[in-house]
């Protein structure tokens, strides 16, 4: 874990950048967006799907909330996470962002984890049609958020890719977890990879399917990975929202 006297430091320093270094220009229109998608999903056993998220883009300024749940009998998993980042100014490819997550997992055997975390983030590339990132974060879990306040931390880092050609966009997430906290005497460290690809192909405005897959690899071999795919149909629609 980072010590006491470094902690201060670290988040004066990300008010520093947030507050000095990101603007958000007031002519800018906010930009709406809605996705929703049913279908069927795979955690262990096949089950259903449900998933909707809904995006706003002023400016600098990014947010995007998404509700996920995957329905298999005595095998669920039900995911709500919120993301807000700001570009810089001065520095348009660099960007500050806070993650908050919470997760119920069956297959994992957490009762609800709660998950947060806060870095910077670097456009390594960015073109009209693709875009790579890259991000740097400290984060902490939660494993079981109603019942223990025994926080774990961790050293995040993560590459991002996007790519959109004609009727398709793929998205592919790698992220890496070191945890950074003690590990508890008679446990196994949480430092794990995280494994996300995603593809959408348009069928007829609004519609598209969407293929996924999802996986945690865990670094302790006593921890057993979770893997899940999913097929859906959704929509993308704007939204007419002005504020």
């Amino acid at each position: 874990m980072l010590p006491a006297v470094r902690r201060p430091i670290y988040f004066a320093l990300t008010l520093f950048a947030s507050t000095v270094l990101s603007q958000e220009s007031v002519v800018d229109l906010p930009k709406w967006t809605q996705y929703g998608r049913g279908g069927t999903s795979q955690l262990n056993n096949w089950g259903g799907l449900g998933f909707y998220r809904i995006k706003r883009i002023k400016g600098n300024s990014f947010n995007d909330l998404r509700l996920l749940g995957m329905f298999i009998p005595d095998n669920t998993l039900a995911i709500a996470r919120y993301k807000s980042s700001n570009k810089f100014d001065i520095f348009p490819k660099l960007y500050r962002f806070t993650v908050t997550s919470v997760r119920k997992s069956s297959a994992s055997g957490l009762r609800i984890r709660y998950h947060y975390n806060q870095g910077f983030g670097a456009f390594l590339f960015d073109q009209s049609y693709t875009h790579l990132t890259s991000e740097l974060a400290l984060s902490y879990d939660m494993s079981d958020y109603l019942n223990d306040t025994r926080k774990t931390s961790y050293l995040k880092g993560g590459l991002f890719w996007d790519l959109d050609i004609a009727r398709t966009s793929l998205a592919i997430d790698f992220e890496y977890f070191h945890q950074i906290s003690d590990v508890v005497p008679d446990e196994e460290t949480l430092s794990r990879y995280e494994l996300t690809a995603e593809m959408n192909v348009w069928i007829r405005e609004p519609w598209l399917v969407t293929a996924g897959y999802e996986e945690e690899f865990y670094i302790a071999k006593e921890r057993r990975n979770i893997r899940s795919v999913y097929l859906a149909v959704g929509f993308k629609k704007p939204l007419a929202f002005t504020f």
